[in-house]
């Protein structure tokens, strides 16, 4: 992606007290459906008090590509 402009979103905090299995599960099961829609680069971002995920995705213009709507994500359950 080098040279594109890319956009940076928290996509969100977990809390570091969940059971350790709850967690990891959580986090694959994110971390598929943000490289899904397009997500270049995913990680954990050390800096914060909490367990917070924050991910870039490519952008064309002043356009993210390959978000979607709250409503499209799949259940995770």
């Amino acid at each position: 992606m080098k040279g594109r402009p890319v956009h940076e979103f928290q996509i969100l905090t977990l809390s570091s007290s969940l059971p350790m299995g709850l967690m990891d599960e959580l986090l694959t099961r994110t971390e598929t459906v943000l490289q899904h829609y397009g997500a270049s680069r995913v990680w954990i971002d050390q800096s914060q008090p909490e367990l917070t995920v924050r991910a870039e995705f490519p952008t064309f213009g002043a356009t993210a590509v390959g978000t979607a709507a709250v409503a499209e994500l799949s259940p995770l359950v």
